[in-house]
């Protein structure tokens, strides 16, 4: 199971693979969001997101999942850390829009 693919899985709440059209991230993050005892804010950060849905948040996670999406080590050598989180998280909300799911206006852009 690729990184992304376990990601989309834990925030559509559904199997690997499975269409996500539809899907309504605000209604199915925020109550896990305030669930957490963290409060995670999933809109703004990448690990938030990942704490939010149970995911490991750790910057190798993070990296691991930025690798797979398209960022490169250069990049990440170059610009840093930071730079890759906004990046990954604008990615990942692109793709869920993308497939048809329903994500934030902010993050769609």
């Amino acid at each position: 199971m690729s990184a992304f693919s376990k990601l989309v899985a834990r925030i559509c709440d559904c199997p690997e693979g499975s269409p996500v059209t539809g899907v309504d991230l605000v209604a199915r993050l925020d109550p896990l969001a305030k669930a957490h005892p963290d409060t995670p804010d999933w809109r703004r950060s990448i690990s938030d997101l990942l704490k939010t849905v149970d995911l490991d948040p750790s910057y190798g996670a993070r990296k691991k999942l930025a690798l797979e999406l398209g960022y490169t080590q250069d990049l990440i050598d170059t610009k840093g850390s930071s730079e890759m989180n906004v990046w990954l998280l604008g990615e990942v909300m692109k793709r869920l829009a993308d497939a048809g799911a329903k994500v934030p206006r902010s993050n769609a852009e």
